[in-house]
């Protein structure tokens, strides 16, 4: 369980084969989880880098925070091994040359393989810690992936709504989310606002892959202890008390080892297509057009050549 309390007790300072043993064993633990977030690492660290029982506290997630920092600037563990989905660049595509557009769009170009099938899928998370562990598998399928940062405004959930109605399909929103009071109320309180903002005329299916209630009775994952004060406790202590859990222990979905979770959601993503033949078909037509693309790249090279040549020659003319 969590102690964040303050501690009386003078910590011996580790000694520097210490310390070089707890960063050998996180850049284990980033390597095999990569990639991941900050507080996954600090997860899968307890009852290893550290003691089950003392695991728990800001004093070893700042730790965490602080070594992972100094592997990454002294070149010892790669940037891209640690996610930060918190970073969202706002700004319209600009490129150096057409030539450029083209190359990137070739790069980029993706042919909606969703449009083939009967249900618009979702991936939601509760922070967005998660969301950059998640990515992969999300761009991989073609599925948006959105990051709810706890609670979801009335607005997300709104222009979420108008969306779907647009597109006219059912719908299916695979969650992601933590086991404590916030966590359990997203799901519930989502789904309530989606129905009333559809009129009741939405076919929604808001599925929760992680963390579930088999996840933490399974014992096997760190818990902490819940805020009995949170709002949401009582129907939180509901559940649980159905679920036959303790109601006052929760659990982070950074817990759950990045590789289980992108597993799980790969394999919920992949039994949502429902029309394998179809999927196949535009996949195929995908990478057809993809290479069309990349053909006509020659072309507008020797335009572009053609073009600037010429330009270079009237402006020789005129001086």
């Amino acid at each position: 369980m969590a102690d964040y309390s303050a501690s009386s007790i003078k910590r011996p300072r580790r000694t520097k084969v210490q310390v070089e043993a707890l960063r050998a064993a996180i850049c284990q633990i980033a390597e095999a989880a990569r990639p991941c977030s900050v507080r996954h690492v600090y997860y899968l660290g307890i009852g290893t880098l550290w003691n089950k029982d003392g695991g728990h506290s800001r004093r070893n997630y700042s730790v965490v925070v602080r070594e992972l920092g100094h592997l990454r600037e002294t070149g010892r563990l790669p940037w891209e091994w640690i996610t930060d989905g918190t970073r969202i660049v706002r700004q319209e595509a600009q490129y150096d040359s057409l030539d450029d557009a083209l190359v990137r769009t070739t790069e980029s170009y993706r042919r909606n393989l969703w449009a083939s099938q009967s249900r618009r899928v979702e991936v939601w998370c509760e922070s967005d810690s998660v969301g950059g562990v998640l990515l992969p598998v999300t761009s991989a399928w073609g599925v948006g992936l959105y990051s709810c940062r706890g609670q979801s405004s009335k607005t997300f959930v709104y222009e979420a709504v108008q969306q779907y109605a647009r597109q006219g399909k059912p719908v299916t929103v695979i969650f992601c989310g933590d086991w404590d009071p916030t966590g359990r109320c997203v799901p519930r309180s989502v789904v309530e606002r989606m129905q009333r903002y559809g009129n009741g005329e939405l076919d929604l299916e808001f599925r929760q892959i992680a963390i579930t209630a088999a996840d933490v009775r399974s014992g096997r994952l760190a818990t902490h202890d819940v805020n009995t004060r949170d709002v949401n406790f009582a129907r939180f202590r509901e559940e649980c008390l159905r679920e036959g859990i303790d109601p006052h222990t929760a659990v982070e979905v950074e817990a759950l080892s990045p590789d289980h979770l992108r597993q799980r959601l790969e394999a919920a993503i992949e039994g949502l297509v429902d029309d394998v033949r179809q999927w196949n078909i535009q996949f195929r037509t995908e990478d057809a057009e993809r290479e069309l693309l990349r053909s006509l790249q020659g072309v507008m090279k020797k335009i572009v050549r053609r073009t600037t040549g010429e330009s270079a020659a009237e402006a020789a003319e005129d001086k």
